[in-house]
Order: C-alpha cells, then sequence, then structure tokens
C-alpha cells in the first residue's frame, strides 16, 4: 500500500511571504522598531465595505411594529379554503408562529 506524500507536505513547500504559524513567534522585520498589536487589515476592510453595501444601521430609524397580518381566529381550513392571494405579504415568522400554533392545537408539534 503506498501512501502520496505530496498531500502531506503541500503547506510546507509553499512559500510564507507575510503570514506566521500559531505556535511560532512573530519577529519583527526591523529589530529597533517598537512592536505593535496585529492589526487584521482585511477585515477592517470587510466591514468597509459592507457598511458601503448596507449603510449605516445607527443612521436608519427605527421601525414600529406592524400588526399582524393574519387574524387571531383565522383558521387553518379558512386559510386552505380560499386560492385567493393573500392582500400583502405574510412574513415569514408570522407565518410560522401561525403554522406551529395550529400543530399544536392538533397535538402534531410538541416543544
Amino acid at each position: 500500500m503506498e501512501i502520496d506524500t505530496k498531500i502531506s507536505h503541500f503547506n510546507e513547500e509553499r512559500p510564507k511571504g507575510n503570514c506566521t504559524r500559531a505556535n511560532e513567534p512573530n519577529t519583527p522585520v526591523d529589530n529597533g522598531a517598537n512592536t505593535s498589536a496585529f492589526v487584521n487589515q482585511g477585515a477592517i476592510k470587510w466591514d468597509e465595505g459592507r457598511k458601503k453595501w448596507v449603510g449605516d444601521q445607527s443612521q436608519k430609524p427605527v421601525k414600529a411594529p406592524k400588526d399582524p397580518i393574519l387574524s387571531w381566529t383565522l383558521t387553518y381550513e379558512d386559510l386552505l379554503s380560499t386560492n385567493d392571494p393573500f392582500s400583502e405579504p405574510i412574513p415569514l415568522p408570522e407565518m410560522v408562529d401561525f403554522l406551529v400554533d395550529i400543530w399544536q392545537d392538533e397535538g402534531l408539534f410538541d416543544l
């Protein structure tokens, strides 16, 4: 039985560049300079890109919670008895709550 040793030496043959291994001590390039803490430039750039994409969340106004679209008196049969579309989209959490309540009442779902 032969063992392929190319895979086991893959990481050892790669050039190290600016990366260091976790068990190796960090050695500064300039021994006379002050050492500083690691700064994750990739994470900083990712955060900046995300802020451009989604905007500044602290500046957005807080939306008031909406009234539920499904009535408390609506039954599962009422929901299935018509093919008419809803007047507005039903948020997924509201539909899940509705179905879990129905399933619990029928003994089909136990927490």
